[in-house]
């Protein structure tokens, strides 16, 4: 008897363009639940639980009791009770590689945009046709300032790249990371009050744990400067959004540009939407030609060595070896 997947997240088509081959070894079976209850209900018989952004609790995990591996579409892997697949011999495997350079991109995209005060000169030209240099639409240099990097993995790593092209100076907080591993970057480790404090844009690249959930809080809004700007491609948790309004709304900071966001997706009500200082893209930092095919041929090849028995190429909980 063939293996069954279970692939979550309906809308998004996960690895449709392998989905034939994906047939020659194991049942796709794709469910449109998100509720944890029938989460689990769906997961009772699967070998494999393929998902992007769905929950996937203990509850779902300890209600298969076949699971094999669990194979997260994308890179972060909050979504997964790691803990609990890892009790039960559950290997979870991500795609960290696919879109490093791809997000950065994107990340410098709204650095660059908000520098410019592009949103702002599109909204004139689109109402007027042309506008006259006025105080209001004078944007700044990127060269001579200083950009904080929180976070210095694969994507704070590529952002700093691009940052030095426009010579920034770079500060990174990242306790997880030793300075002397990444001395040829050229970048200065500070606490994290010091790069608030320094930093004329503030650019977010850690993943989201409990330690760095609302790590960017009403004290450090108010620490940074107030001509600074918030970069955030990581994950909307790490900032307290409330607090977050509130800075924008007091002109405590210049201006902000996300990827991500708390609750998503936003409704039309959303406090920020509509705002020259502030950008907000849907979570497709990520959505490129290139990277779309990466990530679908990394994610087909983690499922793959799970069903055939091997270890993924990045298995998150490699504790789950020993047993």
């Amino acid at each position: 008897m063939k293996a069954k997947i279970l692939r979550t997240d309906a809308a998004l088509f996960i690895i449709e363009q392998y989905l034939d081959e994906l047939s020659e070894i194991a049942d796709v079976v794709t469910t449109e639940c998100y509720a944890e209850d029938d989460l689990a209900e769906a997961a009772k018989d699967a070998d494999i639980i393929l998902t992007c952004y769905t929950d996937i609790t203990a509850k779902v995990i300890n209600a298969a009791a076949n699971l094999r591996g669990i194979v997260k579409y994308g890179v972060g892997t909050d979504a997964i009770d790691i803990e609990a697949a890892t009790a039960k011999g559950v290997m979870v495997a991500n795609c960290p590689d696919y879109g490093s350079d791809t997000v950065a991109d994107h990340a410098f995209a709204l650095m660059i945009s908000l520098a410019r005060k592009i949103p702002a000169l599109d909204r004139v030209m689109r109402e007027n046709a042309w506008a006259w240099p006025e105080p209001e639409l004078m944007g700044v240099d990127l060269g001579g300032k200083t950009v904080g990097l929180i976070g210095f993995g694969r994507i704070g790593r590529a952002m700093s790249r691009r940052c030095e092209g426009f010579s920034m100076t770079r500060l990174v907080y990242d306790p997880y990371v030793e300075p002397a591993t990444v001395s040829d970057y050229g970048v200065s480790f500070v606490g994290l009050d010091a790069l608030l404090e320094r930093s004329d844009f503030v650019s977010i690249h850690c993943v989201l744990t409990p330690e760095t959930k609302g790590l960017i809080d009403a004290h450090a809004l108010q620490t940074m400067k107030d001509t600074a700007y918030l970069i955030d491609v990581s994950r909307g948790a790490i900032i307290d959004e409330d607090a977050l309004i509130r800075a924008i709304d007091e002109n405590q900071i210049a201006g902000a540009g996300f990827d991500v966001f708390d609750h998503e997706p936003l409704t039309s009500d959303y406090p920020l939407l509509g705002r020259d200082n502030v950008i907000l893209t849907p979570h497709l930092a990520w959505w490129t030609k290139e990277a779309f095919e990466r990530v679908e041929r990394d994610t087909f090849d983690g499922i793959r060595a799970i069903l055939a028995g091997k270890t993924p190429k990045h298995l998150k909980n490699i504790d789950v070896l020993e047993s």
